[in-house]
């Protein structure tokens, strides 16, 4: 980096903002006085006066310059926003900034406009994890919600498959959503496998709100595990990101790898 990129990287959003405007305006060039640069630069007026001047020597015209300064401005906006939040629960610790898992999940409950897919492992006295939600849902009745869950066979149980999904339909119905209408809810039949070397666990969790946010977190739906257990993830803005996930697991009903719950 030399000098004058130095002092372009040092300089303010706004600042970069104007000295754009001030050029495609024609109210500053690289023949202006160094004191005109003053009030983006200040003591550096000379360094940003010698880079317009480099530009304009590889004739890149007032309103190229102005382009480039504004996508300097906004790849900064972008950069931003794709750095993600690490969100925690467990005790403080001086220093650290963090935002808390529960509050992050309620907020992003509440935020859900078309559509939100949650995955978890492991779910506890859910109702009181997703009333938000559920009230969300009222106030949005085209909110679509699509929970993706875990549906084990435990060691040594032979109830058959059929009995195990109905009786953890049942539990869902009962601990973690007894509202109307009951939500999208898919499971991986592996996890059902009689065979315990070829079963396999959905142990993603999960929250994608609008294919816009992403939370990845290791707190599955508990509340232990969303105030209390020593949890972290990390909460991107990256619509991109968001829509990759979202679409995996779309991919994965649709390929019949999952199955919707009864």
């Amino acid at each position: 980096m030399n000098d004058s990129d130095a002092i372009l990287a040092s300089l303010s959003e706004s600042a970069l903002t104007g000295l754009a405007t001030a050029i495609e305006a024609g109210w500053l060039s690289a023949d202006s006085p160094d004191s005109m640069f003053a009030s983006t630069a200040g003591a550096n007026g000379a360094l940003v006066s010698a880079w317009l001047r480099s530009l304009e020597n590889a004739a890149f015209t007032p309103a190229q310059t102005a382009r480039l300064l504004r996508a300097i401005v906004a790849g900064r906006h972008r950069d931003r926003i794709l750095v993600p939040d690490l969100v925690v629960s467990g005790p403080d610790v001086p220093g650290i900034p963090t935002a808390d898992t529960h509050a992050v999940v309620q907020s992003l409950f509440q935020e859900a406009q078309n559509e939100i897919v949650l995955a978890g492992y492991a779910f506890h006295n859910g109702k009181l994890l997703f009333e938000r939600l559920a009230e969300q849902k009222r106030l949005r009745p085209n909110l679509r919600i699509l929970f993706h869950v875990d549906v084990p066979r435990r060691a040594g149980d032979t109830t058959t498959s059929d009995a195990i999904i109905l009786r953890y339909a049942e539990e869902f119905r009962t601990r973690h959503w007894p509202w109307q209408p009951f939500p999208e809810v898919y499971f991986d039949p592996r996890a059902l496998d009689t065979d315990s070397h070829a079963r396999a666990s959905l142990h993603a969790k999960v929250v994608v709100v609008d294919r816009a946010k992403l939370f990845l977190t290791s707190a599955n739906f508990t509340e232990a595990a969303q105030q209390r257990n020593v949890e972290m993830g990390l909460l991107s803005h990256a619509a991109y990101l968001a829509e990759q996930v979202a679409a995996y697991f779309e991919g994965l009903r649709q390929s019949g790898h999952l199955t919707r719950l009864p």
